[in-house]
């Protein structure tokens, strides 16, 4: 998802979140709000006039605002600060008098917390505007030492991910550039000279379990991570809603695979990232994923990630001037083990459709070619810069499917689903138009047609985040080859 184009999807948590330990998303992701919603007395107790029960005080069992409790509670016993008392109860002393934050999201060892934590309640940044540096550190400490239990190390507050950097270029790889780290060690920023992948040795990696134990990795000091995009990856796993063209039969709308296995065929992600997509796609079956980034430490928290996984991967350096690839398509092609199960193109998706294409005619020769089926276009707010490419590289003799991600405004989806597959059979009829063909041959120019609109999430007030199946059937002669019938 990472790439050339504007932002993708929001390295900030929802904030709905109180508590989100992410260690898999498809049984745990439920409302966490339930847990904590009670919240911490901010008066008095009740007056009890019928002396049937005596009133009790709320068990503060959230673990960020135990943290601050017990720091609060070590500074009582401090003979030079007299005013933290008056911040407890006085009915009970184990409780505070003034509401404390206690929203959170753990991403082992990070506790990632919004940015309003020590703003919001008034009462509560009154109170911490007044500690001291040192006091600060002690205070996450504390907090540090409260999730323990979850293996929390470290601790950053969340910012959404920028579309530009702070000098105003364009941050194309989308770096987290918002995230504020306060306590623990996040690495040099120049441990990744370059870019490059395979470095980052001293720099933090956090990791999240997802659907069916999918572990993602990376570094979230240099590369995002978005736990909305849970739905997308469980929908491409069979979980949630339909997604055509991942299984070996017929599905319920006749469009299938027309004779082939999930694992002969292939996949192109244009926004590879961290393996967002990836993995869903290889969990499913997939028998390989070629995937576009251009953001050195997504590649490697990608690598990191199939080590984990159990998934092999090569990465492939692409010139940034020319489009040719590290030791030339045919040592790739040549090289390539049926276990690679995701080559990562390190270099701008603007290449892709030449790199593809080349690699395609290369693997014919031997025979070892998966035709590509899918296309997973994952960018925020708009993917369209790399439809053109999307259109080229899928199979042009048995179609496929692209997956499209766009920010919609909410009343206009209907338009951008018409406008979409208008636009991509528009791309279809001058590509293959285009394309040498003898003197007698008609070229076969299908009519893209969209098939599903999958609500991701809202993305802003009265904005979408969807994404938007669009089915390229196939040629003739392919539906005769494969002796199957569309119904």
């Amino acid at each position: 998802m990472e790439s050339s184009n504007p932002a993708p999807l929001s390295g900030t948590p929802g904030d709905e979140d109180i508590y989100t330990r992410n260690n898999n998303d498809d049984v745990s992701n439920r409302d966490a709000s339930s847990i904590y919603k009670g919240g911490i007395p901010t008066s008095g107790p009740p007056v009890n006039k019928s002396h049937k029960s005596s009133p009790r005080p709320r068990n503060i069992s959230n673990p960020l605002q135990t943290g601050i409790l017990n720091y609060l509670k070590s500074q009582q016993h401090d003979q030079y600060n007299h005013c933290l008392p008056t911040y407890f109860h006085p009915i009970f002393p184990q409780s505070p008098s003034i509401p404390l934050p206690k929203r959170f999201t753990v991403y082992t060892p990070l506790l990632l917390l919004p940015s309003n934590t020590f703003s919001l309640p008034p009462e509560w940044a009154t109170l911490y505007n007044t500690f001291s540096s040192a006091q600060r550190q002690e205070l996450y400490a504390y907090i540090v030492a409260s999730f323990a239990p979850m293996g929390v190390t470290h601790i950053a507050i969340s910012a959404p991910i920028s579309p530009t950097t702070a000098t105003g270029i364009d941050n194309r790889i989308r770096s987290p550039t918002g995230l504020a780290p306060l306590y623990g060690d996040f690495g040099e920023a120049s441990d990744h000279v370059g870019g490059e992948a395979g470095r980052g040795e001293s720099a933090l990696w956090v990791r999240a379990v997802q659907n069916r134990g999918i572990v993602q990795i990376w570094a979230p000091f240099h590369s995002m991570f978005s736990r909305g995009n849970v739905v997308e990856k469980a929908r491409i796993l069979g979980i949630e809603s339909p997604f055509e063209g991942l299984d070996d039969g017929f599905d319920d709308s006749g469009k299938r695979l027309l004779g082939q296995r999930t694992g002969d065929i292939a996949v192109v992600d244009m926004y590879a990232g961290i393996g967002y997509f990836v993995f869903s796609y290889l969990k499913r079956g997939v028998g390989r994923v070629l995937g576009w980034e251009i953001n050195g430490w997504s590649i490697e928290g990608l690598c990191r990630g199939c080590k984990e996984n159990g998934w092999g991967v090569k990465v492939v350096k692409v010139d940034k001037k020319t489009g040719e690839i590290e030791g030339g398509i045919d040592g790739l092609a040549m090289g390539l083990r049926e276990e690679d199960r995701v080559v990562i193109f390190h270099g701008d998706n603007k290449f892709a459709t030449d790199v593809i294409r080349a690699l395609e005619e290369a693997m014919q020769r031997t025979k070892t070619w998966k035709r590509i089926r899918h296309v997973n276009l994952g960018l925020l707010p708009s993917s369209k810069p790399s439809w053109e490419g999307a259109v080229k590289v899928l199979d042009t003799e048995a179609g496929g499917w692209i997956h499209v991600h766009e920010n919609v405004d909410i009343k206009s989806i209907g338009m951008m689903e018409e406008g979409i597959a208008k636009e991509i059979s528009s791309l279809l009829s001058s590509s293959r138009g285009s394309a040498q063909l003898a003197p007698s041959s008609q070229p076969f120019i299908p009519a893209a047609k969209c098939i599903h609109v999958e609500r991701i999430k809202t993305y802003a007030p009265g904005v979408m985040h969807c994404v938007f199946d669009i089915y390229i059937p196939p040629s003739p002669s392919w539906l005769e080859s494969s002796n199957n019938i569309l119904v």
